[in-house]
């Protein structure tokens, strides 16, 4: 079957933090179709990904093409590409309508499995073992590696030790799954005051009101990198300090292929499907009896949801034991 694969399209999904959950089986089938040309369909984040993966011929950005008339003649292109296999992570009907020989059947699975086993688990239907090297995929390049070590040069304590490094991020696309500000720059404080930490404040331009809130609520003085950092360099950034803080959200995500010990805030998303996935970890939730609720819209407390009770001296106390470990 191997031999009569030689062309493939991976779709995969929109938004850049369940793209990078999607990495591990990009690199599955690299690994098992090294000779085969692969093509990718996402959203326009994962273009920063994919698009320096060796594996990958061409990425089509979804949406480009409006009106119905776009949607048709984007499938007709991919007709035309004859693929043999195509593996399809958006449960879209690409893949019976594309024509390909093989492709990954539609996911109905409604078990609290974290994302990325059931992205691998789908590889299992086109005969590829899916637990095998299944490692996230970001690229670096010289550049951002060279950009990030320069942020990471920081201040040593009084003894002559290197600070521990901490990377907080406050962001994220729903305001039901952004822990406070104040309580962001109260804890940013303690880490620096009580600990010693260097603290990066990290996030996209679009978190920029929800940065400059938390910088100006501090004491204490962070390093504000909000929108300062590719993909690239936040995850080299990740590598080499010691602790990530971050809501539910893309970083998330990139903390756990940097591997990177990592405190995550949930609100009413299920850890156990999005939560992180590094060898040191750990999770601060809401102690409410609706949670995980998963819903776009709170029914108790619409404006502020449930990451509201999430107390600031348990997420210190997590992240005390996380750089202390």
């Amino acid at each position: 079957m191997k031999e009569k694969i030689k062309k493939i399209l991976f779709i995969s999904l929109s938004n850049l933090g369940d793209i990078i959950l999607t990495t591990p089986v990009l690199q599955r089938l690299y690994e098992e179709f090294p000779e085969a040309e692969i093509d990718v369909l996402t959203g326009s984040p994962g273009e920063e990904v994919f698009s320096r993966h060796p594996a990958v011929r061409s990425v089509f950005i979804r949406g480009k093409r409006k009106g119905l008339r776009g949607r048709l003649k984007e499938l007709l292109e991919i007709r035309r590409e004859k693929y043999d296999l195509v593996m399809d992570l958006k449960n879209s009907l690409i893949p019976y309508l594309a024509g390909a020989k093989r492709h990954s059947r539609l996911s109905l699975t409604r078990r609290a499995v974290h994302k990325r086993i059931e992205h691998l688990s789908r590889l299992q239907g086109v005969g590829v073992d899916p637990y095998r090297n299944n490692k996230f995929f970001i690229p670096v390049s010289e550049e951002e590696r060279m950009f990030a070590e320069g942020i990471l040069v920081g201040a040593e304590d009084s003894s002559g030790k290197r600070r521990k490094r901490v990377v907080i991020n406050p962001g994220a696309k729903s305001h039901l799954k952004r822990w406070p500000e104040k309580e962001y720059a109260s804890l940013a404080d303690r880490l620096i005051s009580e600990m010693g930490c260097e603290v990066f404040m990290i996030g996209s331009e679009e978190d920029r009101t929800v940065v400059d809130k938390v910088l100006s609520s501090m004491k204490e003085k962070a390093t504000d990198l909000c929108g300062k950092t590719s993909l690239g360099v936040l995850f080299h950034l990740m590598k080499n300090v010691d602790l990530v803080v971050t809501n539910d959200s893309a970083p998330l995500h990139v903390a756990s292929a940097a591997d990177s010990p990592t405190l995550a805030i949930f609100g009413p998303t299920d850890p156990r499907k999005y939560g992180p996935l590094s060898s040191k970890k750990a999770v601060v939730r809401p102690s409410v009896s609706c949670h995980p609720c998963e819903r776009a819209l709170c029914k108790i407390n619409p404006q502020a949801g449930c990451i509201y009770n999430v107390k600031g001296d348990d997420v210190f106390l997590e992240a005390k034991k996380l750089l202390e470990a």
